[in-house]
């Protein structure tokens, strides 16, 4: 967690915000409490989460609203430190109102950065995936919409190169364009992650390579595929046996 701390570039103005703006929510997304269905980034919204009387659970979010107004804090420049907020989501508003009014340029900027985004591959993919989430999020916010089944396309060609093919195995099993959703894909890189973490903690502590395995998504899209051809066999039967007792009639 402290290395993507030092990833956040310290506020000191507008041109800047764009990207302070996303190294913080994919910082924030990734703090969590246990017991709580909520994280960080969850805190620069507060006020839209249902009230509850839960006080173990007001306790968490009290906690993970000091996190995200701590890590906030400590990427400002001196001359906006002295803001006077208490909370996460009256900071992070104040600073949106004040840096974050975008015009032209900064709309562009933000469509360039998911044009040529790309996940590494080499460590745990949920925060680059947050990331670029976030940047599709704040280009609807400044009102320039962009269809969900791109959103999806494009995380799909942010896969690594190294990962060649996981992009042809998605668009095998994936045979309807209202299949291929952000959900499915980031499903399937994480899974891809997890698939070669293991396999490659496993070659080097035997010294064998493990074969290969689908991994879940293309399981159950394989499982759906075969419960559908076999429904569709079971109908053709009955049919067939239907016409042979009809056949034997005098």
């Amino acid at each position: 967690m402290t290395s993507l701390i030092f990833t956040i570039p310290r506020l000191s103005g507008p041109s800047v915000y764009p990207f302070w703006a996303i190294s913080v929510q994919s910082c924030l997304a990734m703090i969590t409490m246990p017991g709580s269905p909520y994280n960080a980034k969850d805190m620069l919204t507060f006020s839209t989460i249902p009230s509850t009387t839960d006080q173990d659970e007001h306790a968490r979010c009290s906690s993970l609203d000091s996190q995200a107004l701590g890590i906030m804090n400590s990427s400002l420049a001196h001359n906006i430190l002295m803001h006077g907020k208490e909370n996460a989501e009256s900071i992070w508003n104040y600073l949106c109102n004040k840096y974050g009014s975008p015009g032209p340029a900064s709309v562009f900027a933000d469509y360039q950065h998911t044009r040529h985004f790309q996940i590494s591959g080499n460590s745990n993919p949920a925060p680059q995936i947050a990331e670029l989430d976030t940047l599709y999020t704040r280009l609807k916010r400044n009102k320039c919409n962009i269809l969900s089944l791109i959103h999806a396309m494009m995380l799909l060609s942010a896969i690594p190169q190294s990962w060649d093919n996981l992009a042809t195995s998605i668009l095998t099993f994936q045979t309807l364009l209202t299949q291929l959703t952000w959900d499915f894909v980031s499903s399937a890189i994480q899974s891809e992650f997890s698939q070669r973490s293991t396999s490659a903690h496993t070659a080097r502590h035997s010294g064998v390579p493990r074969g290969d395995r689908l991994p879940s998504w293309k399981k159950n899209s394989q499982d759906k595929q075969q419960q559908s051809q076999g429904d569709s066999s079971q109908q053709q039967k009955k049919k067939h046996s239907r016409g042979k007792r009809g056949g034997k009639a005098h």
